[in-house]
């Protein structure tokens, strides 16, 4: 049941809801997870194929990375559990290239928008990149015009 456990810590929405409410309980629940597969391990080989063992393997590195990266900041996610998606880029980007698993992590983290307007990047989300285009052709308009009433 690794894929599901997976898209569970994976999700932004619950690595967000579970730092609010216990940041070393995050960190906790994710090394506990991969302790798990430590001690079943044989029992998982036995059931398995080859390429399932293989899949689980990959999620099973990539949450205990996870939760390594978070146990790392987990000062800055005491003072500030909305950090979790910024503090898993920057700590597990090095290892973006491992497998699709952890692309597709630091693609959702990315993409996440974030709790204020503007996105956690600091990048302007859809909403307010329309909003300033808006403004950019109504300021482009208002030059026009005043160019047109000096000739």
């Amino acid at each position: 049941m690794w894929q599901e456990l997976f898209e569970v810590v994976s999700g932004v929405e619950w690595l967000l809801t579970r730092a609010q409410m216990d940041p070393l309980g995050l960190v906790l629940d994710l090394e506990h997870a991969a302790k798990q597969k430590c001690e079943f391990g044989s029992l998982v080989r036995l059931s398995l194929s080859p390429s399932q063992q293989q899949q689980t393997l990959i999620l099973h590195r990539t949450v205990k990375l996870m939760a390594q990266a978070l146990r790392m900041d987990l000062q800055e996610l005491q003072h500030d559990y909305r950090s979790v998606p910024s503090q898993l880029v920057g700590r597990l980007l090095a290892h973006e290239s491992e497998s699709t698993e952890m692309q597709g992590l630091l693609t959702k983290l990315r993409e996440w928008e974030g709790p204020m307007p503007q996105g956690w990047w600091g990048k302007n989300s859809n909403k307010t990149k329309q909003t300033n285009e808006h403004k950019k052709n109504q300021k482009h308009k208002q030059t026009t015009r005043n160019q047109q009433k000096r000739k």
